[in-house]
């Protein structure tokens, strides 16, 4: 896992790149709340929601930020939870 200082330090250093921005308050698929980057294009906000404490992702989703066919403007239309993961010696093990 990566120090929560690296962690923090990669994510300041994302919102540099044009384009990407923090979102202070978002909410995954499972209702936990954490801070997000994002990013806008075509309309829509993709953000990554991480943990304020310990950085580690806890989903994705995607928000309207204009309204379009698939709805208004502030409509969630994906959204995801990691709810668990785990350390594997192959791929397509389950942990």
């Amino acid at each position: 896992m990566t120090p929560p200082e690296t962690s923090a330090a990669l994510y300041r250093a994302a919102v540099l790149i044009p384009g990407v921005d923090v979102v202070p308050e978002a909410v995954d698929a499972a209702g936990r709340h954490g801070v997000a980057v994002s990013r806008t294009h075509d309309g829509e906000r993709t953000e990554w929601i991480f943990d304020r404490s310990t950085a580690q992702l806890l989903g994705e989703r995607t928000v309207l930020v204009e309204d379009s066919a698939w709805g208004k403007a502030g409509t969630v239309v994906t959204s995801v939870a990691l709810v668990d993961r785990g350390i594997v010696d192959e791929a397509g093990q389950t942990p």
